[in-house]
């Protein structure tokens, strides 16, 4: 029986002007939710079909229309209508098929489901009547004027980003930080949205109807999405190009602002958000927004570039197609290649998203563990590796077996699959040599903490911080007023001491407290011959034990301040007797060990390089990290927090402290000079190295 197909009676269409001048049909499906490209002569053969007339009939009816068809060319057509489900009455509408596609329907709505654990969107609001009544505001903010006005100040900001590198490395280090943590979330919630509104009013702006908004949750983080897919309406492909742009463009706007505003701003509240909007507009438009590897902005700005609806899906069915067609020998599977340029494009893209798509689960997966929560990090793991791996290899397996009788392997194909696998292997496991740079800094191993050694203020102050002193050079001196006075009286109470023993040896009544007067003396005499050595010290000032750099000085220590007695007001470091300390994460403690060789670099100069070996390893402790120039509170790249009980600075991540010698060849360093420590690890490849990242990380956290 001649079948007698039918054209969707609820498919929207929507036309799509071609580089060639030729124009195309785009048909979107409502209910798979999914987008077709046909050529206009196609469209028009399939919607003769309405269910009455055969393929014969068609052809027939074509030709009359003035339209030359053949009937291959006329089942090809209905072939492929039937199978995307644009068409029904097909030979693909057998029951088999239907059967067939209805479990693949429900595979991938368990997909979806199981994937919306790193990204699930829920709608909240319609804002198409608001978006009508503001749009005004959005058309006077972005015009031509504005765009240029941010193209002026481009340069501007990437010489800011250039020239203040080492400071955004440092600020880096409180992203993760839990006392900055709201004004991170609150970024990037008022980031996301200026991004979806830009989406939404560029599309009301083009006449557009934008029916949803809500929120998206990326690995359970909330944040703004707007519905724009009635673009796909538009003919003109440049301004689906522009509804697509206008969140990045927006970003991008907001990230050069922030930019000018975070360098110019004093550390505090604002440098801080203003830091925060420029790291987070950069990030999110390099690896999320503009990458067109991912279904976010990037990617309908490629699709609509290259003319080619549901790129990402093609891709992957193409790929899958030569090997189930080319390698395994099976025509069950269709090629969706109509030409040389679409293979060519669907083989690249394919690849390269299937392999960014690894590193991107595996990178959410580890900043997830290491950043926030470990436990989370673990399952987010564990299910990423369940669903996106050994589902779908088991699931293959499966299909082999079911098909098998269908199946001819094809040699050349079989050999170019194995040939790729073994080249896969080989990059994954050639031992590659590597080296890791850690942050250290220039110490001395003999230090004198300064103390005011009397109860007296300070008189004249000799030294500044960072001055070198000799041996005896007088840093500091003392007021002598005080220790005078207090002399004075010593010496009153010394003589009223000594009469009242010559009155009590006068009277004999009175005669046997003479002895304990007589002591009182004494030590009245102990006290004055103190108070003349204190006087003595005050006037001689308090000298350097040696010779020797003040590194550190009270900012207090000016005339006329009193510290107490005892009270510390400085350091002084001996630039003879020195060190070069190396912080190293817990993490890669495995990779020294002492006695070993490590580069050194310090920035002298152009900079200079020398060799020398690890003299000894402890603990990061707390201790250390008091007034050391690794905290990123005082500018170092060791990221800190606040412990609330006692308000002291503790690392984020287990430290090691590696105590580094300086050869003789390069005695002169300044003390305080900060550079970086190169440690070599041996060759290894980048599986086994992430392997044993695995198992050491496994194996500590088993054993807590």
């Amino acid at each position: 029986m001649d079948m007698q197909p039918k054209l969707r009676k609820d498919l929207l269409t929507s036309e799509l002007k071609e580089s060639d001048g030729a124009t195309s049909v785009v048909i979107k499906d409502p209910v798979a939710n999914k987008f077709f490209k046909l050529s206009r002569r196609e469209y028009e053969f399939l919607r003769l079909f309405d269910g009455k007339i055969s393929v014969d009939d068609g052809v027939e009816l074509f030709r009359r229309r003035g339209q030359f068809i053949t009937p291959d060319e006329a089942n090809l057509i209905i072939d492929k209508a039937s199978q995307t489900g644009l068409a029904l009455g097909g030979k693909f509408n057998n029951a088999a098929y239907l059967g067939s596609a209805k479990e693949r329907i429900k595979e991938a709505e368990r997909t979806k489901i199981f994937s919306s654990v790193y990204f699930l969107y829920i709608p909240v609001l319609n804002p198409d009547r608001f978006l009508d009544k503001t749009v005004w505001i959005y058309k006077l903010l972005a015009n031509r004027i504005t765009l240029w006005v941010l193209l002026a100040l481009i340069p501007g900001a990437l010489y800011f980003v250039i020239t203040g590198y080492q400071r955004m490395d440092r600020e880096y280090l409180y992203f993760f930080n839990l006392e900055n943590l709201v004004y991170l979330w609150l970024t990037i919630a008022f980031t996301k949205l200026i991004h979806e509104f830009s989406h939404a009013y560029m599309a009301k702006s083009f006449g557009l109807h934008v029916p949803q908004m809500g929120v998206a949750f990326l690995i359970f983080f909330p944040c703004l999405y707007c519905n724009t897919s009635d673009a796909w309406s538009l003919a003109d492909r440049r301004q689906r190009i522009a509804i697509s742009a206008a969140g990045i463009l927006a970003e991008t706007a907001l990230a050069i602002v922030s930019t000018y505003i975070w360098y110019y701003s004093r550390p505090g509240m604002i440098n801080s958000i203003a830091f925060y909007l420029m790291a987070i507009s950069f990030v999110s438009t390099i690896l999320f927004n503009g990458n067109p590897l991912i279904k976010f902005d990037g990617y309908f700005m490629l699709i609509d570039y290259l003319r080619i609806p549901n790129l990402q899906t093609k891709a992957f069915g193409y790929i899958k197609y030569l090997f189930w067609n080319r390698v395994l020998g099976s025509a069950s599977i269709t090629n969706n290649a109509q030409d040389a340029r679409e293979r060519s494009i669907f083989l690249v893209y394919g690849i390269a998203a299937f392999i960014y798509r690894i590193f991107l689960y595996a990178g959410i997966c580890v900043t997830v563990y290491y950043s926030f929560d470990k436990l989370l990090g673990a399952l987010l793991g564990a299910f990423a590796i369940i669903l996106f791996v050994f589902r779908p290899i088991l699931k293959g397996i499966g299909t082999v077996f079911t098909r098998k009788k269908e199946l001819s392997p094809r040699p050349l194909g079989a050999i170019a699959f194995v040939a790729i696998l073994v080249c896969a292997g080989l990059l994954l496991s050639v031992p590659l040599s590597s080296k890791s740079i850690y942050p250290c800094y220039v110490a001395s191993t003999r230090i004198q903490k300064l103390t005011t050694p009397l109860k007296s203020s300070i008189s004249r102050v000799h030294v500044r911080q960072g001055a070198f002193v000799r041996k005896g050079d007088i840093l500091l001196e003392l007021n002598p007023s005080f220790l005078r006075l207090a002399l004075y009286k010593k010496e009153m109470q010394r003589n009223v001491g000594l009469k009242q023993v010559e009155v009590t040896l006068v009277d004999l009544n009175e005669m046997p407290k003479a002895i304990s007067r007589q002591i009182e003396v004494y030590q009245v005499d102990d006290e004055i011959q103190r108070l003349h050595e204190e006087l003595k010290i005050a006037k001689e000032g308090i000298m350097a034990p040696f010779d020797g750099v003040i590194t550190a000085l009270d900012y207090r220590v000016q005339p006329g301040f009193m510290p107490g007695e005892g009270a510390i007001v400085g350091q002084l470091e001996s630039p003879d007797h020195t060190v070069i300390y190396a912080l190293v994460p817990e993490k890669d403690r495995h990779l020294i060990r002492v006695g070993m060789n490590v580069e050194m670099w310090m920035p002298i100069g152009s900079g200079i390089k020398f060799n020398s070996r690890i003299e000894n390893i402890r603990s990061y402790s707390e201790k250390d990290l008091k007034d050391s120039p690794f905290s990123s509170r005082v500018g170092g790249e060791l990221a800190t927090e606040t412990k609330s009980e006692k308000y002291k600075d503790a690392p984020l991540e287990a430290q090691y402290l590696c105590e580094v010698s300086i050869p003789k060849t390069q005695a002169g360093i300044p003390l305080g000079m900060t550079g970086k420590i190169s440690i070599p690890a041996p060759p290894q490849s980048i599986l086994s190295r992430n392997i044993d990242r695995f198992l050491r990380t496994f194996t500590k956290e088993t054993t807590l």
